[in-house]
């Protein structure tokens, strides 16, 4: 059976484009925990390995917020390395926020592997009600 250059090239990308696409989420697990506090937000970090296998990883957790009335932003970021034991979870990083009703706020939690590899993501985003209700 003979395959034609175009489609002998076609299945050639295909296979090359699935086996280096990253899929987030399957080893450990990212979760952003959020709990309001008084007009401020307390934002947690958590990890779950779901593998069998103690993981050794680093992590960077996010937090940009943006003031309506005015272009103020403002960045911060936590990062650090730990380990997981298998089916372990832990809480790796807190900060508090304050937020008004004005104020947009996005958390950003990202794992990544020995090899610098994206492994695990959570994104959570307060405040952009206003954006889709005018």
């Amino acid at each position: 059976m003979k395959i034609s250059l175009p489609i002998a090239f076609f299945i050639f990308l295909f296979s090359t484009i699935v086996s280096y696409s990253q899929t987030t989420n399957t080893v450990v697990k990212a979760v952003i925990h959020m709990e309001k506090i008084e007009g401020s937000i307390k934002i947690n970090g958590t990890a779950e390995n779901l593998s069998t296998i103690v993981q050794s990883l680093s992590y960077k957790l996010s937090v940009i917020k943006k003031t309506k009335k005015g272009s103020n932003q403002s960045n911060t970021a936590q990062e650090g390395l730990f380990t997981l034991a298998p089916s372990e979870t832990k809480n790796l990083s807190s900060t508090q926020v304050n937020l008004s009703s004005e104020d947009e706020v996005i958390v950003l939690l990202l794992f990544y592997d020995e090899k610098l590899q994206l492994i695990g993501k959570d994104r959570l985003v307060l405040g952009d009600e206003k954006k889709k209700n005018p």
